[in-house]
């Protein structure tokens, strides 16, 4: 049975696309000379910034340096973020029930502190796993084992709420159920979920 929650932040709890876009979009067309396309967008969607970076073609060197420009460009367009409908009173719900709740993210711990702490949501999560807490990140499994450990809850009782394939693979990895945000991938093709969620209220069908 189901009794812990963990969730992804970005296209999951908030919809951060269009800022992240428009970033991605302006350190291509002055640093690769071409438009960002929805499936540069796929490729750094769940992973750590840097990766992204180098999936699209740079350097490591390239990317490193790159990648805090490309989050203060989207830092400038926050005004495009917001929490997706549906979803604080569904965390408000499993909160009040008594259910375990977690993050996992690709966010550093100071990008997480910058762009999710002002939301306002922190408080509903007993652990919060970034990319500055593990060795290894998603598609790894270690960022979501090493949050069930620190939860001190077994794997068959938790589900990972994402929307990349790196957080089905992650899942998988950490042999953790997954729950599809389809809101947030706008598709179920390519995915292997134990539960596919159209909306922030559905997650509330697993109890």
């Amino acid at each position: 049975m189901i009794q812990t929650f963990i969730f992804d932040i970005d296209g999951t709890i908030i919809d951060t696309e269009q800022s992240i876009f428009i970033g991605l979009d302006k350190i291509l067309i002055k640093h690769a000379g071409r438009r960002a396309t929805k499936e540069d967008m796929l490729k750094v969607f769940g992973i750590p910034g840097i990766k992204g970076l180098i999936a699209l073609g740079f350097t490591h060197e390239e990317a490193t340096d790159l990648h805090p420009k490309w989050s203060a460009i989207s830092r400038e367009h926050i005004d495009t973020v917001a929490i997706f409908d549906g979803m604080k009173a569904t965390l408000q719900h499993l909160k009040d029930n008594h259910h375990r709740l977690g993050i996992v993210t690709s966010k550093t711990r100071e990008s997480f502190d910058r762009s999710f702490t002002p939301f306002g949501l922190t408080h509903l999560f007993d652990e919060i796993i970034t990319s500055s807490d593990t060795k290894e990140h998603k598609p790894s499994g270690e960022p979501l084992t090493e949050c069930l450990n620190r939860l001190d809850v077994p794997a068959e009782q938790a589900i990972y709420i994402g929307d990349s394939i790196f957080d089905n693979l992650c899942a998988r990895n950490a042999d953790v159920a997954f729950g599809l945000a389809e809101w947030g991938s706008h598709t179920s093709e390519g995915f292997d979920a134990d539960h596919i969620f159209k909306k922030p209220q559905d997650i509330l069908s697993v109890l």
